[in-house]
């Protein structure tokens, strides 16, 4: 049976309140309708991107389930008074579902990375779930895609016929690419994962267990790679932080002033009629299918 779960809003990006265990479950669930879907991955430069980019907005709020991957989403719905129930990783993600796909036979695909670290994931993968089908691993070169490039992606997925695709182009452009060709691929589950080859690979370290508890796994790649990381963390998304801690405080506050006449229990809960609706059951406009974006993507 499929299961709904509430979303919540942040900063017009629309997340999943789901645990690690839930989100598995859905992407069976998915598996086994047959049909295509899409998973995206949400952190803090996510919603920087979708403030910047219309377009990947719309993607985020018509994928099929949207995990919050970034303790900051987990602060900031906490702020508003609905908490999310945990992080949920790519890393992990990826590596519960090669779990579940080693059981339950499905086949994978790894696309992504840099050059041999799509295979290099893949044979980590295999080795610490026996059974794995992985049927593709493709690093496709750096930087804009050929449409010849493009084409062979598509062609080499469609013929491994995989149950799961992990697209690691980094965000945007991964999960543009999943949502410009996941109809053509039918593919039931598709994925961006950004940095998680890297992190399966050793390539990057993760942070210790204590760090990522506490929001500092950022800071744990920043030390990393000083050069490459400072700007985005420090530059571009710590002021979007920032704007998440007023935009809850408005909620908060909204919520509270509505209070006495509409007698609600518990602070910074808003009355049914005014949350977020979940996107799930939301009547989309004629011609726009539940799942995919409503504009054309380029």
């Amino acid at each position: 049976m499929h299961i709904m779960h509430r979303q919540i809003e942040i900063m017009g990006a629309f997340v999943d309140r789901v645990t690690l265990d839930q989100a598995v479950q859905r992407t069976r669930e998915f598996i086994l309708s047959g049909l295509s879907h899409q998973i995206v991955t949400v952190n803090v430069d996510f919603i920087r991107l979708a403030q910047e980019h219309d377009d990947f907005m719309d993607v985020i709020n018509h994928s099929d389930l949207a995990i919050a991957d970034g303790m900051p989403l987990v602060w900031a719905s906490g702020w508003q008074g609905d908490k999310l129930p945990e992080r949920v990783t790519g890393v992990e993600l990826v590596d519960r579902c090669c779990g579940m796909a080693a059981e339950e036979g499905y086949r994978v695909f790894l696309l992504g990375g840099e050059d041999g670290v799509a295979q290099a994931a893949s044979e980590i993968l295999s080795d610490r779930h026996p059974g794995l089908q992985v049927v593709g691993a493709y690093s496709p070169p750096v930087g804009p895609f050929s449409e010849e490039e493009e084409r062979n992606m598509v062609n080499m997925i469609k013929e491994a016929n995989p149950h799961m695709l992990f697209v690691a182009f980094g965000a945007p452009k991964q999960d543009m690419w999943i949502a410009k060709h996941r109809d053509e691929l039918q593919v039931p589950v598709a994925v961006g994962v950004g940095g998680v080859f890297n992190f399966l690979t050793g390539r990057v370290r993760r942070a210790p267990n204590w760090m990522q508890q506490h929001g500092l796994e950022w800071l744990f790649r920043v030390m990393q790679e000083p050069r490459r990381l400072w700007r985005r963390y420090f530059l571009q998304d710590m002021p979007i932080i920032t704007q998440m801690a007023f935009d809850a405080v408005r909620v908060r506050t909204f919520a509270a002033a509505l209070q006495p006449a509409t007698g609600l229990e518990g602070q910074g809960q808003l009355p049914v009629a005014l949350q977020m609706p979940d996107m799930a059951s939301v009547a989309l406009p004629a011609g726009v299918a539940q799942g995919t974006p409503s504009q054309p993507l380029t």
